[in-house]
């Protein structure tokens, strides 16, 4: 049997926000909801985003904008403590 072939979303992942324009923004997972095909992650910034899987895509999109941030599961070093 297979294993996943995308990363799977899990509390406390580091995580990174692709805005429009090429920006990302680093972000932790603090909340994965419905098996798993919702994510809720505070950016480095502080602000706190939904995303919903597409099915079509298999990606993470911003919950109710489309057009709007999109979710990069690739890994990410954690923080340095006291950040």
């Amino acid at each position: 049997m297979l294993g996943p072939s995308r990363p799977l979303p899990r509390v406390g992942a580091r995580v990174r926000i692709a805005r429009f324009g090429g920006a990302y923004e680093p972000a932790t997972i603090v909340a994965v909801e419905d098996e798993g095909r919702r994510v809720r992650v505070r950016g480095d910034s502080g602000e706190l985003l939904d995303f919903v899987l597409n099915r079509a895509s298999a990606r993470f999109l911003a919950a109710g904008d489309a057009g709007g941030p999109r979710l990069d599961l690739s890994p990410l070093p954690p923080r340095p403590p006291g950040e």
